[in-house]
C-alpha cells in the first residue's frame, strides 16, 4: 500500500477537559470540533462552555448584590430618622464593598464548581453530542485521511475506546509518518492486540524511539508470542529491545526482552549495552550480561569499538 505523506495541523493540547468543549446557545447542544457554527442547528452560537460558566457565575454574583441593594433601600424606606437612614446606607455600602471582594476573590473557584455541576447535569447529552462529533469526523474518512485523523485527535481526550484508538491507527498506517511529525503513541494503546497497532509501535521504534514507555514495553511482552506470529513481527520486538537500551532503567526492568532479542540488535546497540553493563558492572543485569559478553566474543571479538571500550574500562 502507498503511504499518503501528510502535514497535520498545529495541535495544541488543551490544559483541561473543558477547554474543548463548546455549548450553543440556540439549541444548547455541545461541540468540540466547532468553535463557532453549531453541527446541530447550524446557527453561529457557540461558545465555550467555561465562558457560559463564568456569565452564570457572574449573573448569580450580581444578584446577590442587588439583592443586598433591595434590602437596603427598604431599610432606607422604613428608617424613620435621618440618622438611621445614613447608618443604613453605611452599612449597606460596607457589606456591599466585603461582599465584592470576595465574589472576586473566589470566581474562579465558583466557576470551576458551576463547571462540575454543569458537566454532571448534562453528561447524558454530553455524551451524545460528542459521539454525534465522533460520527462527523468518521464521515470524511474516504474524501479526506487527513481531515479524519485531525479531527479525530481533536476529540482523542473526550472518547476513549479501543474502536476510536483503532480508528486513528488505521489512517496512521495509511500515512507516511516522519519523525519531525506530532505522534502520540501510548494514548492509543489498546487493551488487545492488534496488528494495526504492533505495527504503529514498530514504525515509532525506528522514527520516535523517546515514545516507547513502560505501557508500550509491558504490551509487546504481553503480547509477544502474536507479535512472533506476524511476518515482520522479529523485527519490531528487535526494534524495541533497541529503543530499551536507550536507558539504564529499561534495561534493568526488561531484561528478559533484552536478552532474547539482543543477537539480533545492530552494533551500535550492542555497543552501548555492552560500555553500560561495564561501566556499571555491580548492577542486576540478570543474564543480559552474559548475553551480551557472548555476542561480543562471536561477533565484535576483534572490533576496536569494543577493544577501546574494554581499555577504557
Amino acid at each position: 500500500m502507498k503511504k499518503i505523506p501528510v502535514f497535520f495541523r498545529p495541535y495544541h493540547k488543551p490544559k483541561q477537559l473543558y477547554d474543548l468543549i463548546c455549548r450553543c446557545k440556540s439549541c444548547g447542544s455541545f461541540s468540540a470540533l466547532e468553535d463557532k457554527v453549531c453541527p446541530s442547528c447550524g446557527k453561529t452560537a457557540l461558545r465555550p462552555i467555561e465562558r457560559e460558566a463564568a456569565v452564570n457565575v457572574k449573573r448569580s454574583m450580581q444578584t446577590k448584590r442587588l439583592f443586598l441593594l433591595f434590602i437596603t433601600l427598604v431599610g432606607v424606606l422604613l428608617s424613620d430618622t435621618f440618622g438611621q437612614m445614613m447608618l443604613c446606607l453605611a452599612t449597606a455600602l460596607i457589606l456591599i464593598v466585603i461582599l465584592w471582594f470576595v465574589q472576586r476573590r473566589f470566581i474562579a473557584s465558583e466557576i470551576s464548581l458551576k463547571l462540575d455541576r454543569l458537566l454532571q447535569q448534562e453528561q447524558m447529552q454530553l455524551t451524545r453530542d460528542i459521539y454525534h462529533d465522533w460520527e462527523i469526523a468518521f464521515s470524511h474518512w474516504d474524501e479526506d485521511k487527513q481531515l479524519t485523523y485531525e479531527l479525530l485527535r481533536k476529540l482523542r481526550p473526550l472518547i476513549r475506546n479501543d474502536t476510536f484508538r483503532l480508528q486513528q491507527l488505521g489512517l496512521l498506517h495509511h500515512f507516511a509518518l516522519r519523525k519531525d511529525m506530532e505522534l502520540e503513541l501510548e494514548p492509543l494503546l489498546l487493551q488487545h492486540f492488534d496488528p494495526l497497532l504492533v505495527d504503529y509501535i514498530g514504525e515509532i521504534a525506528k522514527i520516535k524511539r523517546e515514545l516507547i514507555k513502560d505501557d508500550t514495553f509491558r504490551y509487546i511482552i504481553h503480547y509477544e508470542p502474536e507479535i512472533l506470529g506476524l511476518k515482520n513481527g522479529q523485527d519490531i520486538l528487535t526494534g524495541v529491545t533497541g529503543v530499551a537500551v536507550r536507558m539504564k532503567r529499561y534495561v534493568l526492568t526488561y531484561p528478559g526482552l533484552i536478552r532474547r532479542y539482543a543477537y539480533r540488535l545492530p552494533k551500535d546497540r550492542i555497543l552501548r549495552l555492552h560500555r553500560m553493563i561495564q561501566q556499571y558492572p555491580n548492577e542486576p543485569w540478570d543474564r543480559v550480561a552474559e548475553e551480551v559478553k557472548r555476542i561480543v566474543r562471536d561477533q565484535y571479538e576483534w572490533d576496536p569499538d569494543f577493544q577501546d571500550s574494554a581499555k577504557r574500562d
